[in-house]
């Protein structure tokens, strides 16, 4: 393992608050004898699953409010080093609500509160600060407002520039805006790139996903084509869809019954971070993510990967 570690960010943290039900019944008290309080959040899960795949792992994010000091606890008991700017804002709380009956996991979302006008500047400086000591960045999920816009395209630049991989799990304009300053891999959803960037259709208007399939493959090959950049793309529970060396290659997922699908995705990311972290060809990095991404749906509490059967060796 290289002695340099993993940078993870996350600038949208969570308190999560998981509910098992025998049955969700709507306008009547559910009561729940099963529940767990954990951090979660894109960076936060993906930062703990580098963790316990044996990554020296920073995370990066911003605290405030009545949940700032359980945060740093929670995830020091994970064993994740922590550096955070006081946000002057409340972490916002989420909560996953598991269907035992259906099989179901129903998520509720806190949108974030605003940080405070200074947090932009410190994140920017922690992130430079942790720079010198990593190889690795991995950047994950939506920023709080109060950001700045190009928080994440900056940090991508910055990155590279210094020779560092990046992995991106980003949509929208932090992903478009991000792309001409080359990261070595994004990794959104396939509904994420497919409405970031043809915003012009969803799968919903069509009657089959066959001929948008096809847009984003051709998309996949001139990204490379023209940003070096290379796609990974997921389904949930369905195939990823890989496009490297100028072509589109598809690596199939053996479906679990899951016990909570929630940080299936950023459990996904680390997995393959960790593989180009350690200098692994792109087949088996998305092989370990597949992997990791099972693990966690196996398990209760959101990213991570206990118990799972990852192979990084």
């Amino acid at each position: 393992m290289k002695v340099k570690g993993v940078l993870a960010i996350g600038l949208n943290p969570v308190m999560q608050k998981t509910i098992v039900l025998d049955h969700l019944w709507e306008n009547e008290v559910n009561r729940s004898g099963n529940h767990m309080f954990s951090v979660a959040g894109k960076g936060a899960n993906t930062a703990r699953v580098l963790t316990e795949l044996g990554a020296r792992t920073i995370h990066i994010s911003h605290a405030g409010g009545l949940y700032r000091q359980t945060f740093l606890d929670m995830l020091a008991d994970d064993g994740v080093t922590v550096r955070v700017a006081d946000s002057g804002s409340e972490i916002r709380l989420c909560y996953t609500l598991i269907n035992s009956e259906r099989h179901t996991v129903t998520e509720i979302v806190e949108e974030a509160i605003a940080v405070s006008p200074e947090t932009d500047e410190t994140i920017r400086s922690l992130f430079l600060d942790a720079l010198e000591s990593i190889d690795t960045v991995t950047i994950s999920g939506t920023k709080a407002a109060g950001y700045k816009k190009d928080i994440i395209p900056w940090m991508v630049k910055e990155a590279r520039q210094q020779g560092k991989i990046v992995v991106l799990d980003v949509k929208g304009d932090d992903l478009t805006e991000s792309l001409p300053f080359g990261p070595t891999v994004i990794k959104p959803n396939l509904k994420e790139f497919s409405e970031t960037l043809f915003p012009e259709f969803t799968f919903k208007e069509h009657k089959t996903e066959s001929a948008v399939l096809e847009e984003v493959k051709k998309k996949m090959v001139s990204l490379e084509r023209d940003f070096g950049v290379t796609t990974v793309l997921t389904q949930g529970a369905k195939s990823v869809f890989i496009a490297h060396g100028g072509a589109v290659s598809e690596q199939l997922v053996n479906s679990v019954t899951p016990v909570n699908t929630i940080g299936c995705g950023d459990s996904f990311t680390a997995g393959l971070a960790y593989g180009l972290h350690e200098g692994l060809p792109i087949g088996r990095c998305v092989e370990i993510g597949i992997a990791c991404g099972r693990a966690n749906a196996l398990n209760l509490k959101p990213g991570t990967i206990a118990g799972g059967d990852i192979p990084i060796h």
